[in-house]
C-alpha cells in the first residue's frame, strides 16, 4: 500500500456492521412514522436523537418534527437540526417555515421576518397549508415589528444563523443546476418587485451561470421594471454590462448613478473594477478610496488589490474570513488574464509578495496556484509558491508532478502534504456535482441508446481520472487495501436499460459462466424470500427509495464478483463505476470510507470536491426505460438475473401493475 494511503488511517471501508441485526439502516418516512406511533413525547423525542446523532446526514422529515418538538427547551439543538434540514433540501419551503416559527418564538422578529420571505419565494401556489401559515405568521411579525416589541434579532445567538437567499442560489449553481439558478432568480424579482437588494443578489448569482441571455433577460427585466427609479435602474444595468464584458457601456450607466449618489458603494466597487480591467489604474484607485466599503469579501478583496499597485504596506494582522477574501482577490485576477491584462495581474501578484500581502491572506499563495495549474501555466504557479510556508504548498507540487507524468515525485510530495495535514472533525466536505453530457430526449433504438450508454461510461471515467489528478485520489485503493467490500456490503442499483446492457454482454459469455451467474442470482432471489416472505420486487414507482424494499442490513456478495476481481468490469453498471467519485443527492458523497477520507484529505483551501453527478446519469437512464419498457424500472443485479429474460419481462409488467 502507497505510504500517502497508509498516512491517513483508515483500516476499513467502514461496512463492518451493516449487515447485522442492530444495524437496520431506515429510510426518513420510516424513522418518522416509527416515532409518530410513540404516545409519549418525551420518549418520541429520545427515540429520534438517538438514531440521528448515529446517522447526521439526510433524514429531513424527521429532523424538522424533532425540531418542533425541542424548539422550546433547546432552541439552540432545534435551530441546528432546521438548519441542517435546508443544507440537505435547500428548496422545501417547510424547512424555513419552520425555522421562522423558532425564530418568531424567540422573538427574533427580523430574522423571522427575512426568513419568511425565502418560504414565500420558494412557495408554489399548490402549497395551501403552508401558505397559510405564511400569511398568519407573517401577519404577527411585521405586527410585532411595527409595533416595536422587543427584537432579540440583534443577540449573538441569532448570528449568522438566517438563511439568505443568494446561498440558496449558489448552492443551485454549485449542484449544476443552472436553468433552475435562472428560473428560481427570476421569480426572486417577480415575487419582491419592490426589494432593490433582490436585483444585486439575481445578478450576481447569473454571473455565475456566464449566460449571456440570462443576464440579457435580467438587462430587459431592469430596463421594464425599474423605469420609475432611474438611479437603481442605471445601477443594476451597470452591474449586467460589467458581467457581460461590455465595460464602457457599464461605465456609463455607473457613473449616472454616481451623478446623484456620489457614495453609492456598488456604483464604485464596479466602477473601479471596469477601470481595472481596462488597465485604467490611476482612475481605479481614485474611484476604490472614495468607497466606504461594507463588511463583503469582494470589497475587502479589492482593498488589497488596490493596495498592491498604490504599494500600500498594510500592518499584518490575520483577517476574519481570510480564506473567502483570498478567494475572490484570485477571481479579481482570473478577469484581469481573461480579458488580456496578463502584465498587470503578474505586477499586482509581484506586489503581493513585495508587501508581504502573504503573511496576512495565508491562502492567497495556494489559491493563485491553483489559479495557474488549471491553466497549465506551472511556471507562474510555481513562482507564485516560492517561500509559501502553508503546507498547501505540498499538494499543489503534487498535482503539478501527476499532471506532469511524474508520479514517484507526487507521492513524495503527496506524503509531505498528509503528514501535516489535520483533519478537521468539525467540518465536512460539500460535492460539487459534474454533469454527463447526456441527451434530454432518449434516442431512438437500442443501438443509440447503449452508444449513449457506452458514451456514459466513458465520460465517468475521465473524470474520475481529473478528479484522482487533482485531489490525489489512488485508484488502485480496492486493490491495494485488499478490500471487496461495495461488492459483498452493499450493491447498485440497477436499472432496465443498463440490464439489457449486462445481459447483451452475458449471452456472450460461456454456459458454464451464465449458469454460475444464474444459480448464484437465484441464491440471494431466495435468501431475500426467505427474510422477508415475498418475491424481491422491481421498484417502479419513481417515488419509492429502493432502501424500502431492499433495507441497509439486506447484504450479499455481488454474482459477478470473482477472486479479488469484477468479472463484468467492462459491462457493469454505472453506480459501480461512479461508486467513490460520485454523488446522487448533490449533498454527500456516495463512498465507502478509504475513498472519502482521501477526497476529504483533498484541499484546505475549500469544502467543495467534485463528484460525478450520479443523477445526471439516471435522469438519461429513466428517458431509455420509459423509451424501452414504459417506465423507470431499477432493481439489485442478482433480481434481474435469477430467471431467464422472458421471465425478467413478466415478473417486471407484474409488479408495473402492482404499482399503478
Amino acid at each position: 500500500m502507497k505510504e500517502s494511503l497508509k498516512l491517513l488511517n483508515v483500516e476499513s471501508a467502514g461496512f463492518e456492521d451493516v449487515g447485522s441485526a442492530s444495524r437496520v439502516m431506515k429510510v426518513d418516512e420510516d424513522i418518522l412514522a416509527e416515532a409518530k406511533k410513540i404516545s409519549d413525547l418525551t420518549e418520541q423525542e429520545s427515540f429520534l436523537r438517538k438514531i440521528l446523532e448515529k446517522d447526521p446526514f439526510g433524514y429531513v422529515s424527521s429532523k424538522c418534527y424533532l425540531a418542533t418538538l425541542v424548539k422550546n427547551k433547546d432552541p439552540k439543538y432545534a435551530c441546528d437540526l432546521i438548519l441542517s434540514a435546508c443544507q440537505a433540501d435547500f428548496l422545501n419551503p417547510n424547512n424555513y417555515l419552520i425555522f421562522a416559527e423558532i425564530a418568531a418564538e424567540h422573538k427574533a422578529w427580523l430574522v423571522a421576518r427575512d426568513t419568511l420571505m425565502i418560504v414565500k419565494w420558494l412557495c408554489s401556489d399548490a402549497s395551501k397549508d403552508i401558505l397559510e401559515k405564511l400569511k398568519s405568521l407573517n401577519t404577527l411579525v411585521l405586527e410585532s415589528i411595527k409595533n416595536k416589541v422587543e427584537d432579540n434579532s440583534k443577540d449573538k445567538f441569532w448570528s449568522n444563523k438566517s438563511p439568505d437567499k443568494y446561498s440558496i442560489l449558489l448552492k443551485l449553481h454549485n449542484r449544476s443546476k443552472i436553468k433552475k439558478v435562472i428560473d428560481y432568480s427570476f421569480k426572486l424579482l417577480d415575487v419582491f418587485p419592490e426589494d432593490k437588494e433582490n436585483y444585486e443578489t439575481v445578478i450576481r448569482a447569473l454571473s455565475l451561470t456566464q449566460n449571456r441571455e440570462a443576464i440579457n433577460r435580467f438587462i430587459e427585466y431592469v430596463q421594464k421594471n425599474l423605469s420609475a427609479d432611474i438611479a437603481s435602474q442605471n445601477l443594476y444595468l451597470g452591474i449586467a454590462y460589467h458581467f457581460l464584458s461590455d465595460f464602457d457601456t457599464s461605465l456609463s450607466y455607473l457613473q449616472e448613478v454616481l451623478k446623484k449618489d456620489v457614495i453609492n458603494p456598488n456604483a464604485l466597487y464596479y466602477l473601479a473594477l471596469n477601470f481595472l480591467i481596462k488597465n485604467d489604474l490611476k482612475n481605479f484607485v481614485s474611484t476604490f478610496n472614495k468607497i466606504i466599503p461594507p463588511p463583503k469579501d469582494y470589497f475587502i478583496a479589492l482593498y488589497f488589490i488596490s493596495g498592491a499597485i498604490s504599494s500600500l504596506e498594510i500592518k499584518t494582522t490575520k483577517f476574519p474570513d481570510q480564506k473567502n477574501i483570498s478567494r475572490e482577490v484570485t477571481l479579481v485576477i482570473k478577469k484581469l488574464l481573461q480579458n488580456k491584462q496578463d502584465e498587470l495581474a503578474h505586477f499586482i501578484i509581484k506586489q503581493f509578495k513585495k508587501l508581504n500581502y502573504y503573511s496576512i491572506l495565508e491562502f492567497l499563495q495556494p489559491n493563485l496556484a491553483e489559479l495557474f495549474i488549471r491553466d497549465n501555466c506551472f511556471d507562474h504557479a510555481r513562482e507564485v509558491l516560492k517561500d509559501c510556508t502553508d503546507f498547501e504548498v505540498y499538494r499543489l507540487n503534487a498535482w503539478m508532478y501527476r499532471l506532469e507524468g511524474k508520479e514517484d515525485l507526487a507521492e513524495e510530495e503527496l506524503v509531505k502534504y498528509r503528514k501535516s495535514w489535520i483533519p478537521d472533525k468539525d467540518s465536512g466536505i460539500f460535492p460539487r456535482p459534474v454533469d454527463l453530457n447526456l441527451p434530454d430526449k432518449a434516442p431512438d433504438d437500442i443501438e443509440q441508446i447503449f452508444k449513449f450508454l457506452e458514451s456514459a461510461y466513458s465520460q465517468a471515467k475521465e473524470m474520475i481520472h481529473q478528479f484522482s489528478l487533482e485531489y490525489g485520489l489512488n485508484i488502485m485503493t480496492c486493490i491495494e487495501t485488499v478490500c471487496q467490500d461495495c461488492c459483498k456490503k452493499t450493491f447498485p442499483a440497477v436499472t432496465y436499460t443498463e440490464y439489457l446492457y449486462m445481459r447483451y454482454w452475458l449471452e456472450k459469455q460461456s454456459e458454464e459462466f451464465k449458469n454460475d451467474i444464474y444459480k448464484k442470482s437465484n441464491e440471494i432471489v431466495n435468501l431475500y424470500r426467505e427474510r422477508y416472505k415475498k418475491d424481491p420486487p422491481f421498484v417502479c414507482n419513481e417515488s419509492s427509495n429502493i432502501r424500502k424494499e431492499y433495507p441497509y442490513n439486506f447484504t450479499f456478495t455481488c454474482p459477478y464478483l470473482g477472486d479479488n476481481k469484477c468479472n463484468i468490469y467492462e459491462a457493469r453498471p454505472f453506480d459501480c463505476r461512479s461508486y467513490g467519485y460520485g454523488t446522487d443527492d448533490g449533498f454527500r458523497h456516495k463512498s465507502c470510507k478509504y475513498f472519502f477520507d482521501q477526497v476529504k484529505a483533498a484541499s484546505r483551501l475549500t469544502l467543495e470536491r467534485k463528484a460525478i453527478n450520479i443523477r445526471s446519469f439516471f435522469e438519461f437512464a429513466k428517458l431509455t426505460d420509459e423509451k424501452l419498457i414504459g417506465r423507470r424500472i431499477v432493481a439489485p443485479i442478482p433480481v434481474w438475473f435469477a430467471q431467464s429474460h422472458e421471465e425478467t419481462l413478466k415478473k417486471i409488467n407484474n409488479d408495473i401493475s402492482k404499482s399503478s
